[in-house]
């Protein structure tokens, strides 16, 4: 199978498809940069990649390329996405950093063609609606897979022997996944009332969602 998993900078989506790519055997791209598109490739075996939303590289360009069976999206509460993102010296890579949460905005009202939605919240806390949801699209996971215990050299050693003609034809990074492991030590980020209206000017879609998940959690 070839998974594809959409998602913002500063989303999380990198350290989730860190967690896919435990899978023993598959193939990973865990965080294709902004200024890339997915890869076109031949190798049958498993292969989990990931890109984000830009203005630059639309997601229908990503898919012709990469051909994937599954597309992920994987979102966050855009006012911690929003905080990070803006101290980021990329966030006007590949489109305007605004420009980019007008877009996030479209790819949520859109996400039923999605065969599945992963909330960043739910996934850092080993919420079983998550492993259901993995399970039911055919990419089950495992505990141990939040470990991450292949590393990145083993990640990069079958890219490169399942795909060698990538090692010329792009740059390789892992995000900013942090860590031996997914925990929720960086999901909360601190935002004010400003921030948050820039948010709501930008998405307001996503964050009334985001408010409701919060109200029904009891979370201010």
């Amino acid at each position: 199978m070839r998974l594809l998993v959409y998602g913002m900078q500063s989303s999380g989506a990198t350290a989730f498809a860190q967690v896919l790519a435990q899978r023993p055997g598959c193939v990973a791209l865990v965080d294709i940069p902004n200024n890339y598109a997915a890869p076109r490739v031949t190798t049958p075996l498993d292969f989990i990649a990931k890109v984000v939303v830009t203005t630059a590289y639309p997601l229908a360009v990503h898919v012709e390329r990469f051909r994937p069976d599954k597309i992920v999206l994987l979102l966050r509460d855009p006012r911690d996405t929003y905080a990070s993102l803006r101290t980021k010296a990329y966030r006007h890579h590949a489109g305007l950093m605004d420009e980019k949460f007008q877009l996030l905005e479209q790819v949520f009202g859109a996400r039923d063609q999605f065969v599945a939605v992963i909330h960043y919240e739910d996934l850092v806390a080993r919420d079983p609606a998550v492993i259901s949801a993995l399970a039911r699209l055919g990419w089950p996971i495992a505990e141990e897979y939040f470990q991450f215990r292949r590393s990145y050299d083993e990640l990069l050693g079958s890219l490169w022997a399942a795909e060698p003609s990538l090692q010329e034809e792009m740059d390789i990074v892992f995000g900013n996944a942090r860590g031996g492991e997914l925990t929720a030590r960086f999901r909360d980020k601190p935002w004010d009332a400003a921030l948050e209206a820039q948010v709501d000017a930008l998405c307001p879609s996503l964050l009334a969602h985001y408010r409701a998940r919060r109200r029904a959690a009891g979370s201010p």
